[in-house]
């Protein structure tokens, strides 16, 4: 009855209409069971109305003052199940709702915008094809803002599939959504795009998709999620931090159509020497309201531990069963006595797929015995070690007590798995049993009187492992603690690669596998020469041999004196030491060679070869000696260092490009005093030409004071002042040059 949002729209009393009309359309196998006439509006009511033209006076009033303004509102009820049965399908007009006398005279409302009035029909009916549903009708009237909290009772959830909930709301605003939430058992619902989770209350219809019921909600919502089997309460919560809203009736829908799953182990067939069993079962749906899917899982418990599961092949109707049959191996790890279950609706996690009317009538037990073959030790394998394989001597007559586990089984030995299993032709001296393979397998039969087990052992002749003799081994003694590393001889003394091989300190340890060496990389002998005994294993049998270790000594040498030589530049300097190769060594048998790296003197590697000329390009530079004897070695080295020598002045210079003298030159200045300083003077003593390190060599031409030629000096005698700017020569070097062109 509200032509426009009352928020919104312009107007108040012309906003309202006192009839509207809506239509009723139910399917052909929907049947009415009830049906109940809200009308609602602002003031403090108009309880007598028309429906279809018919009188209706309420039956049940509501009212409710808002906290924030004080303003009265008003709903009424009405069953009308006897007038639309009758009527059925069709137009059903409300009329004669009329509130305008409220509207005018308090004008609270219009200022306010919260002037509305509306109807609806709540319309419960039956329908033979739908799911058997309960259905919980609550009204009143109760307004937010800021909240309001409702707990609908007398709830029986029993399956949560399909379950809703419907709300009847009045004078909710779109555009309004101020802290506007709708929670059930404390989630938000939604039901988006008409009712989205922040503006629950907006004027819409969500069972006919219509966005502008203005200032009325009628909307539905599913709780499938939100709701728990077993539940016989839920709390509504509703928000709103500055819309007006009342709320009038809250519709549930419960689905409560369940089957009821049991099972019975019905029989269990065995096996003698099997763990094979073949298991019979039913399963039952009686005191049921529904039928049993098919597909429903049975889980198979063996000692309480899921085993496996399978499932039900078809429906199974109300009060009907079905039986199968399955094959069960039961693991080893299973006791011979086990308690086997078996649980309907249960995929081994002790979770259903369905929701029944009982969860806790889904299994059955049986104490299952296997027929198995007796129980007995194993036996070990028996191993003799001998040189070569012949005719060997074999006693395992303690066998026949070790197998048994229950004395009063009995056992007997064969030569083959077939005189075993038909008990034909035992073994009857087990004290002197004469072997002459690598290997022979003795079958062992024990008998508990209804069942036998056969189990075996081998008999195996192993030749002692074959070795290679080792040298003794020596390495050179550097000082106390010199090291001996033999770890090549774990293969080299292997025959058999497959051999375990281990180094022991004396024979005892290495018979008793006792003390083996550890460290045989970096092995220090507590004395030499010192006897190492090795024992090669290729499993039962074993052989010992053993090496000697022993220390050589060092070469001695004569420590050599560092060499100086003038600097070339920039460090750089020749040097002979080529007598060293004498010097170095103490006995003169002994060899030397030089090189450049401690790396290379003890590889052996780059020696240098040109010592009566070597040019070291940077100084100071360690040269590394190798004195070598016919073991061992030895390393000492010196240092080749430079020193700044005297220059030398050439004070000729004949610039006429001929190649010779073109310019004034000092030899050992360049790049050896790096910080010297030259000054070219003419007869008169006056500047021409500065340089350094960085500057070519005067050729002649001016760049200071007087210029003749373009800059060329004329020929004749000059001057020249050297500084060095080196500690070690403290004083310029100063002289007379001729120049010519």
């Amino acid at each position: 009855m509200n032509l426009g949002e009352n928020n919104t729209t312009a107007g108040c009393t012309d906003l309202l209409v006192t009839s509207s009309a809506a239509n009723l359309s139910l399917n052909s196998t929907q049947t009415i069971e009830g049906v109940y006439l809200y009308w609602a509006g602002s003031g403090f009511g108009d309880f007598n109305v028309q429906l279809n033209g018919t009188s209706i006076t309420a039956q049940r009033t509501f009212t409710n003052v808002s906290v924030t303004s004080g303003l009265n509102y008003f709903s009424a009820f009405a069953d009308v199940t006897a007038q639309v049965t009758a009527t059925g399908n069709g137009s059903y007009t409300l009329s004669d709702l009329d509130i305008s006398t409220d509207l005018t005279t308090i004008p609270g409302y219009c200022n306010n915008r919260t002037n509305f009035a509306g109807w609806t029909m709540v319309v419960i009916y039956r329908d033979l094809s739908l799911p058997l549903n309960q259905i919980n009708v609550y009204d009143g009237l109760q307004s937010i803002p800021n909240t309001l909290s409702i707990t609908l009772t007398s709830l029986n959830v029993i399956n949560t599939a399909g379950a809703e909930i419907g709300f009847v709301a009045w004078e909710g605003d779109s555009n309004l959504a101020i802290g506007e939430t709708l929670r059930l058992n404390g989630t938000i619902l939604s039901n988006p795009p008409l009712n989205p989770a922040n503006n629950a209350f907006n004027g819409t219809n969500s069972f006919t998709n219509n966005p502008n019921l203005y200032n009325m909600d009628l909307d539905v919502y599913n709780i499938q999620n939100n709701i728990t089997v077993g539940s016989t309460t839920a709390l509504i919560e509703m928000s709103s931090g500055q819309d007006v809203v009342l709320m009038n009736c809250v519709v549930t829908k419960l689905n409560s159509q369940l089957p009821d799953a049991t099972i019975a182990i019905t029989n269990i067939e065995k096996q003698c020497d099997s763990r094979t069993i073949l298991v019979d079962y039913t399963v039952f749906n009686t005191n049921s309201t529904d039928s049993l899917p098919a597909g429903i899982p049975i889980a198979i418990y063996l000692n309480g531990q899921f085993f496996e599961y399978t499932e039900t092949l078809a429906p199974i109707a109300i009060g009907g069963s079905e039986s199968s049959q399955i094959t069960l191996v039961i693991p080893n790890s299973i006791p011979l006595d086990f308690t086997l279950q078996f649980v309907v609706d249960d995929n081994g996690t002790g979770l259903g797929i369905v929701t029944e009317i009982n969860e806790n009538n889904n299994s059955d037990s049986e104490t299952v015995s296997l027929l198995v073959t007796p129980d007995y030790n194993p036996l070990p394998d028996i191993f003799s070690c001998v040189s070569v394989i012949e005719n060997t001597s074999v006693d395992f007559s303690n066998y026949a007590s070790i197998v048994l586990t229950d004395p009063t089984h009995t056992v007997a030995f064969y030569t083959s798995f077939s005189d075993a299993n038909l008990e034909l032709n035992p073994i009857t001296n087990l004290s002197n049993y004469i072997v002459n393979l690598p290997s022979t397998t003795i079958y062992v039969r024990i008998n508990d009187g209804s069942c036998f087990a056969i189990t075996s052992f081998d008999i195996r002749l192993v030749l002692f492992p074959s070795f290679n003799p080792l040298d003794d081994l020596y390495t050179c003694r550097i000082d106390e603690f010199s090291v001996f590393d033999f770890s090549e001889y774990q293969n080299d003394v292997k025959v058999n690669p497959t051999d375990i091989v281990t180094f022991y300190e004396t024979a005892t340890d290495a018979s008793l596998e006792t003390n083996p060496i550890v460290n045989i990389t970096q092995y220090l002998p507590n004395s030499t020469p010192k006897e190492i005994f090795i024992r090669i294993d290729n499993g039962p049998c074993f052989s010992v041999t053993s090496f000697f270790l022993d220390y050589n000594d060092l070469p001695e040498f004569n420590n050599l004196d560092d060499l100086l030589a003038c600097n070339e530049g920039l460090t750089r300097g020749t040097f002979d030491f080529s007598a060293y190769e004498t010097t170095a060594k103490v006995d003169p048998n002994d060899s030397v060679s030089f090189h450049q790296t401690l790396d290379d003197a003890q590889s052996e590697n780059n020696e240098i070869v040109n010592t009566s000329s070597f040019i070291a390009d940077a100084t100071p530079k360690e040269i590394f000696v190798r004195v070598e004897n016919e073991n061992c070695y030895s390393v000492t080295s010196f240092v080749l260092t430079t020193e700044n020598c005297p220059p030398t002045v050439y004070n000729y210079i004949s610039a006429n490009n001929d190649g010779f003298n073109e310019a004034f030159f000092v030899g050992g200045l360049r790049d050896i005093f790096l910080e010297f300083e030259i000054e070219i003077y003419n007869r008169w003593g006056k500047l021409i030409w500065t340089g350094n390190n960085s500057t070519p060599d005067w050729d002649g031409f001016a760049i200071e004071g007087y210029r003749w030629d373009n800059s060329n000096s004329p020929k004749g005698t000059f001057y020249y002042i050297l500084y060095l700017n080196d500690e070690n020569y403290p004083a310029p070097l100063q002289g007379y040059l001729y120049y010519t062109k």
